[in-house]
């Protein structure tokens, strides 16, 4: 899986994460604000940060979509994924990540994929206390797709005119302009044959192209539900190059 992806949402101070990475986190933080990033690791640019700062950032590791959940420990593990990096005058900074994996809370919960980040305290030569969370949505490739559709559910968010004209083999239609449903969604992952009461399973959502947003407004809905375990295949049907099919 490629460590692509989108950070739309404004990053969200402390709430619902703190309680539960908070002290972990405090006796992992580098003790210096020195430049850092993990070798390989491809960059991203995040928007809407304290302009001229610094910043140390982390996220779980890495790890396959179809494999089982690990616990909150196991997923962050002593944070190789991580990095300090500077913020420039327009509040933008460059971060060089793996996909994160979603994880298995200390209080049992799942939560979307994120990033974690700490401001650098020049005063006190120190990392600040408040937590931030940056919301993301990973992105796979052609190959990733081709590779793991089988033990995907893979679902086209374009309105049913476009799904029927041409989709990816075997992909379900669930337009991001209707109403989703848990039931829907139940009747989805038993068709796949799937365990119907498990909200992990592996899901891949695609539309048209990378400028096509009716992907990632479907992953909020399905998010609403409980399912989190979701990458995005961001070229989209028109640059898919594996088996198609119509429902004409």
């Amino acid at each position: 899986m490629k460590a692509c992806f989108s950070c739309k949402e404004k990053p969200i101070k402390n709430g619902i994460y703190k309680a539960h990475i908070q002290n972990f986190i405090e006796e992992r933080v580098p003790k210096t604000d020195k430049y850092y990033h993990k070798k390989g690791s491809p960059s991203k640019e995040i928007h809407g940060l304290k302009p001229n700062s610094t910043i140390f950032y982390f996220g779980a590791q890495k790890r396959l979509l179809t494999s089982p959940l690990k616990k909150f420990e196991d997923a962050y593990g002593n944070l190789p994924n991580s990095g300090v990096t500077k913020v420039d005058s327009k509040g933008n900074a460059r971060i060089f990540l793996q996909c994160p994996q979603i994880y298995i809370s200390l209080s049992g919960k799942v939560y979307n994929r994120h990033i974690h980040f700490l401001y650098w305290n020049d005063k006190k030569k120190e990392w600040k206390k408040d937590l931030f969370t940056q919301p993301l949505i990973c992105h796979v490739d052609n190959d990733f797709v081709e590779k793991h559709r089988a033990k995907c559910i893979v679902i086209d968010a374009l309105p049913k005119e476009y799904y029927d004209k041409k989709h990816i083999k075997g992909a379900f239609n669930l337009p991001y302009n209707k109403t989703l449903t848990d039931t829907t969604m139940k009747k989805i992952v038993k068709a796949k044959k799937m365990k119907e009461s498990n909200k992990q399973v592996p899901i891949i959502v695609y539309c048209y192209n990378k400028d096509c947003d009716a992907s990632e407004k479907l992953i909020k809905k399905l998010n609403k539900l409980g399912y989190y375990n979701i990458v995005e295949f961001e070229n989209g049907i028109r640059g898919w190059k594996g088996d198609t099919e119509s429902s004409k």
